[in-house]
């Protein structure tokens, strides 16, 4: 098993039937989604999302559920299950999580799981092998141990800007602090400028233009962050977006978009050659489809698109923009308000 990085999210949405309701297994006329419908969920997009981190011959179990059902979820409707790592210890990793349907938290809490190698485990004696090899002596379901995460933390970013560069670093760390998961929501940049008529910095008088420039050195350089822009900047982001879009939904978002960020701010990488994008997924294991494949799937160039929709939607002009619990923080220069802002959620 590779580490996994603390930080690292995934976001999944299923639409839950009859079969998936309390009334199903038996609790007649509660027409509502089961507490264990939810969990099977979790189970599942906290598994995909560990999934590019395992080596051959392993697999994870669930070995501790601890949630509330915070609020009824209804059949036929979507529910966005949002899973954040919040700790590697050994081979066990612990994830905040948290379920919505229309925007309506309905479930929250924590979940473990345990790295296991999948042979040994299959093996009728599996249960010598310790906790890992024992699922569900743990696994509960408690109403008061867990003090519920704050809502998701949204990203708004663009491969194009530096200053998503700088706050892609720093993201990760800052809501794994708090136990926040991340929804990286990778945007088109020049397409929102056009659309709302914001303001282009390189744009704007010379001595304005020399400062931004000057600046932008000076914070990599505060943050100890290497930065070279490639020589032949810009360069098209479209398809490293789609690719980004992939990478959030395989649970690979944290570092992907930071290896293709560093590529592309400091190792002269071109981004819109899919074969440099395809080196980049395959140093942090994304897969399994090939990006040859998902920079022209029109499903990901729509996703680009209504992610840039959203943003407009939300008051976004420009990148690094964050939407925390309704309010929306622009700029690597105010995530320190965006800390605060998590460190003092109450709900």
């Amino acid at each position: 098993m590779r580490p996994v990085p603390s930080g690292t999210t995934v976001t999944r949405r299923f639409e839950p039937t009859a079969r998936d309701t309390a009334a199903a297994v038996g609790n007649v006329g509660v027409d509502v989604v089961a507490t264990v419908a939810l969990i099977l969920r979790i189970e599942a997009t906290c598994g995909e999302l560990m999934a590019p981190w395992l080596a051959t011959g392993e697999a994870s179990v669930g070995i501790r559920v601890v949630v509330d059902h915070t609020g009824p979820a209804v059949a036929g409707r979507p529910v966005r299950v949002h899973a954040c790592v919040t700790g590697v210890d050994g081979r066990k990793v612990k994830f905040a999580v948290r379920l919505e349907q229309d925007g309506r938290e309905v479930m929250t809490g924590e979940h473990v799981r345990a790295v296991v190698d999948l042979e040994r485990f299959l093996r009728s004696d599996a249960g010598s092998g310790g906790a890992a090899a024992k699922p569900s002596a743990d696994a509960r379901v408690n109403a008061s141990t867990v003090s519920p995460p704050g809502p998701p933390v949204t990203f708004f970013f663009d491969v194009h800007s530096p200053w998503s560069y700088l706050a892609s670093t720093l993201i990760g760390p800052l809501a794994g602090r708090h136990g926040a998961s991340i929804v990286w929501r990778p945007i088109h940049l020049a397409n929102l400028m056009e659309r709302i008529g914001g303001m282009r910095p390189l744009e704007q008088s010379r001595a304005r233009v020399a400062w931004y420039e000057q600046d932008i050195v000076d914070r990599m350089a505060h943050h100890g962050l290497p930065y070279e822009p490639h020589p032949d900047y810009p360069l098209r982001p479209s398809r490293a977006l789609r690719a980004c879009v992939y990478a959030a939904e395989r649970g690979c978002a944290d570092a992907f978009v930071r290896v293709v960020m560093r590529g592309y701010w400091f190792e002269n990488k071109d981004i819109s050659d899919v074969a440099v994008l395809q080196e980049l997924a395959d140093a942090v294991g994304l897969g399994p489809r090939p990006l040859t494949e998902i920079v022209v799937d029109p499903d990901y160039k729509l996703a680009v698109a209504a992610n840039t929709d959203d943003a407009i939607a939300s008051g976004v002009f420009g990148v690094p923009s964050f939407l925390f619990d309704g309010k929306l923080y622009f700029g690597s220069d105010r995530m320190d308000l965006l800390d605060a802002a998590l460190r003092g959620w109450t709900g």
